[in-house]
């Protein structure tokens, strides 16, 4: 049976001009600011990956390789796992991928892979069981020419800032070498990531902290001594172009705890003793505090990252690892603390700018305004909201944050959006993204909510989507034209 289109209205071809753009006034806006440069301050690229040029073998190691959203679409549809991160051969996988996306409706991976095919490859076929063998021939093709490197991906984006996701000891030295890289554009900056000295209550604990004391010389007996050593480190990552530290947290600590408990709770660790959940909890509060106020005297970014409940299923855990697409969403709740730390911080004027993230969407609002108890003098939104992050990476989770935040905050001082992805081939979400808010403000115009100044929108659409994340994570990039 074919549908036939309702009566006086126009059918939009898949993923075409107008995708999610609802209105003249939206496509007159989307075509004057949706293509400035893009900010990754939040990604999970390999920066060695990056130094090597590396060249991909089948679109399968680009597409598929890493991306562990994919992989629990394909677990979703009963794939098994040889064909996800089993020993299948790399046909077999895109197949299997393919069979599922075509019939995923609803689920944004259906949009951000059919733009990936797009936008890299030019194939706006639309990718199937049927489609399957011929578009993996086309794009394998193409991958052997030489624009198909990574660099050369991130260069076909656009990308003018990709900020990395790095632990504390590493030694940078892919990032140096593509400081001094004279044939490659985008600035690849370090970002800060001490999930390593957190995670107190890890078996890996122990050997993480003597690797840290190897590195830095330090002895680390105590408190001070895990302080001065990061501390080191930060200086390190500092010198090397690091504006922003990020901390992932399942739980947000409860309790404020002074240095000499965090001391004790250290010292019985290192001696072998065992912790309790409070102990971990209460460890973490105060390292937490001492980072976040080196993060400040640097005047760097603190990211803070709640509620995603890791590794919900223990056996995957074990034969697959971490980060490989088992993760929910928490029930934590920790405005209280958040307001706490916060509020601790400030009052000795030693609160970095910080966002915050979480994958609990019920919290958005929450989480907003608390954000806006914490001004900064010069600073637009200092502390804020930060985009859907995870599994609010969708139509409806992006414009519920937008509309958040431009209901109980400044919505012209927002940083924009992140690929948090580990895949070259993820930044049409950006474009994804600026489809979504330019149709909302868009709304807002048409519906008489907001004046019809192109002038003014244009502007505030070009901070959201460039300058802002330049002028707050202080990326030495030129600006674009928002607000001077």
């Amino acid at each position: 049976m074919t549908l036939d289109t309702a009566p006086g209205a126009a059918a939009r071809t898949f993923l075409g001009p107008d995708f999610l753009l609802g209105s003249a006034t939206a496509r007159r806006l989307f075509a004057a600011a949706g293509d400035v440069p893009i900010v990754d301050y939040h990604c999970h690229l390999s920066a060695q990956e990056l130094a090597d040029d590396r060249r991909f073998a089948s679109i399968t190691e680009v597409w598929l390789g890493a991306d562990h959203y994919k992989w629990r679409l394909m677990r979703g549809a009963g794939v098994d796992e040889r064909l996800i991160t089993g020993a299948a051969d790399d046909w077999e996988k895109f197949h299997a991928f393919a069979t599922v996306l075509g019939r995923a409706i609803g689920n944004p991976i259906h949009h951000w892979s059919h733009l990936e095919l797009q936008r890299y490859f030019g194939i706006h076929d639309v990718l199937d069981a049927d489609s399957a063998r011929d578009i993996y021939d086309r794009a394998n093709e193409q991958l052997q020419r030489p624009e198909f490197s990574a660099r050369g991906l991130v260069k076909a984006s656009g990308v003018e800032v990709i900020c990395t996701t790095d632990d504390p000891l590493d030694a940078l030295e892919h990032h140096e070498a593509l400081a001094a890289a004279t044939d490659f554009d985008t600035l690849v900056v370090p970002g800060f990531r001490p999930d390593g000295v957190l995670r107190i209550e890890r078996d890996a604990f122990g050997p993480y902290v003597e690797r840290l004391a190897h590195a830095t010389g330090i002895e680390v007996a105590g408190f001070d001594g895990l302080v001065a050593a990061l501390e080191q480190r930060i200086a390190y990552f500092d010198a090397r172009g690091c504006t922003v530290s990020d901390q992932s947290l399942e739980i947000f600590p409860k309790r404020a705890t002074s240095d000499a408990e965090a001391d004790a709770i250290l010292r019985r660790r290192l001696a072998g003793e065992p912790l309790t959940a409070r102990d971990a909890d209460d460890f973490r509060w105060a390292l937490m505090r001492r980072l976040a106020k080196l993060y400040h005297a640097r005047d760097w970014v603190m990211e803070l990252h709640v509620n995603a409940l890791r590794d919900a299923n223990p056996r995957a855990m074990r034969q697959i690892g971490h980060d490989t697409g088992f993760d929910a969403i928490g029930e934590d709740r920790p405005i209280e603390a958040l307001r706490e730390f916060l509020g601790e911080l400030e009052a000795d004027d030693t609160l970095p700018r910080t966002l915050l993230f979480t994958v609990d969407e019920g919290q958005n609002k929450q989480l907003a305004v608390l954000a806006t108890c914490f001004p900064g003098s010069g600073i637009a939104a200092k502390v804020q909201l930060g985009n859907a992050w995870w599994f609010n990476d969708t139509i409806a989770g992006m414009a519920a944050q937008i509309r958040t935040f431009a209901e109980v905050g400044y919505l012209p001082a927002a940083v924009g959006m992140v690929t948090d992805s580990r895949s070259f081939l993820s930044y049409p979400r950006h474009e994804y993204f600026r489809r979504i808010v330019v149709d909302i403000v868009a709304q807002w115009v048409d519906s008489g909510e907001f004046p019809a100044s192109d002038a003014t929108l244009e502007s505030i659409l070009r901070d959201i989507f460039h300058d802002n994340s330049v002028r707050y994570f202080r990326f030495d990039v030129p600006l674009v034209g928002g607000v001077a």
